[in-house]
């Protein structure tokens, strides 16, 4: 799987009003040649070919051929692709049925998008149209393309432009997508889609706000689409005026030990001053100089068990539990991450604490407790993660 080094979000986001935002890929340096060059996954599930100064970020496992392109100097995928070998995928009616299932309960989108319209294609494909809300709230126009091949089912996702000729360039390299059926992806659930993703690394359910004494929040969650565990994620948030020029940047770390494959892990990005007057909108840049450590190991719910319990003191927000080391051998460290939501499941309070003990032996215990001062919003409901690292 490849990897991106550092990663920035581009979130554009109007203090006001919601803007766009995006991920900027692996670095592509814009050359004269922008010839088309085939790309191949590694699986050689899929192949298509593309302008050779676009970025692209894939995915390879044995059940997942997946891959994203942006365009030279673009921060969003054009074109994402994402193939698997779906368990009972037959004859037409399942094709029909999987489609449906895609649309309605596996897309990695799913909350954000609004189908508005599906059509058979005349070489057996199906196209869908429909609208997509990015994390911020501007809307998208995307469409979906689904085919099979044998018993490979692909999905591909194109961001549609606002330019008609760029609209035409993009079709131009859709219509050298090929799916081999021959390509060996063990079978798997349709929901092994959910881990398509256009980076290894993704911010979510960004919110943004201002407590009674003038402090500016800024929270969200990262989510882990790859493969391995990611440790010490920087995240940095830079306020900007209108015109792009910094006048104020905070950093910090995503919260507990790291985020396994498939994860989550919140932020909290505070200014003490406030918002700034010149302030209009705000960067996210997530993972700036950071180095994945491929022998990282965190210890998660498969050795370990919590309890949690929640209670309102004095207008603060208090979760307590226990956390027990299910496993066979000792930990360290234990900790509880804690990420409060609102109604629309934005992240507007966040925190860890650690256990009552810096050791747990097999089958030990230890006490959490953490009080949540300040909040985005009235809260609708938290999650906890209890977390250790080996001893």
């Amino acid at each position: 799987m490849k990897r991106l080094g550092w990663l920035m979000f581009g979130w554009c986001l109007l203090l006001a009003a919601c803007s766009g935002g995006a991920v900027v890929f692996a670095p592509a340096q814009p050359t004269p040649d922008v010839s088309p060059l085939i790309y191949t996954h590694a699986s050689g599930a899929f192949s298509l070919a593309v302008p050779r100064n676009w970025a692209v970020y894939d995915q390879n496992t044995t059940t997942l051929a997946s891959a994203s392109f942006a365009p030279a100097g673009e921060h969003d995928p054009a074109i994402t692709i994402a193939v698997i070998h779906p368990r009972g995928a037959g004859d037409s009616q399942n094709f029909a049925a999987l489609i449906d299932q895609y649309q309605t309960q596996v897309r990695p989108d799913l909350g954000r998008y609004k189908e508005n319209d599906r059509q058979a294609m005349g070489d057996g494909s199906w196209r869908a149209t429909g609208l997509r809300l990015t994390p911020l709230g501007a809307t998208q126009q995307v469409n979906t393309f689904i085919q099979r091949a044998g018993p490979l089912f692909a999905v591909i996702d194109v961001v549609v432009p606002e330019s008609q000729s760029a609209l035409v360039y993009l079709q131009s390299i859709l219509n050298t997508f090929s799916l081999n059926p021959e390509a060996a992806l063990e079978p798997a659930p349709l929901t092994t889609l959910n881990m398509a993703s256009g980076t290894s690394l993704s911010v979510l359910h960004v919110a943004h706000w201002t407590t009674p004494d003038g402090v500016f929040f800024v929270t969200g969650e990262v989510a882990n689409f790859g493969t391995e565990t990611a440790t010490d994620i920087p995240v940095i948030v830079r306020l900007e005026t209108a015109d792009g020029l910094a006048v104020a940047e905070a950093s910090d770390t995503v919260m507990g030990h790291g985020i396994p494959p498939g994860g989550f892990a919140p932020f909290s990005l505070r200014f003490g001053q406030g918002q700034p007057a010149l302030s209009a909108a705000y960067e996210i840049r997530l993972g700036e100089g950071w180095t994945p450590d491929p022998a990282a190991r965190v210890i998660g719910p498969e050795a370990l068990s919590w309890t949690d319990e929640s209670s309102v003191q004095d207008g603060r927000l208090v979760i307590s539990g226990t956390i027990t080391n299910e496993s066979g051998a000792v930990i360290r460290d234990p900790l509880a991450v804690v990420t409060v939501f609102d109604v629309r499941q934005n992240v507007i309070a966040a925190g860890f604490a650690p256990a009552d003990a810096t050791q747990l032996a097999p089958g030990e215990s230890a006490r959490y407790s953490l009080i949540i001062h300040e909040m985005g919003s009235e809260p609708a409901n938290y999650s906890v993660i209890a977390q250790a690292l080996p001893g």
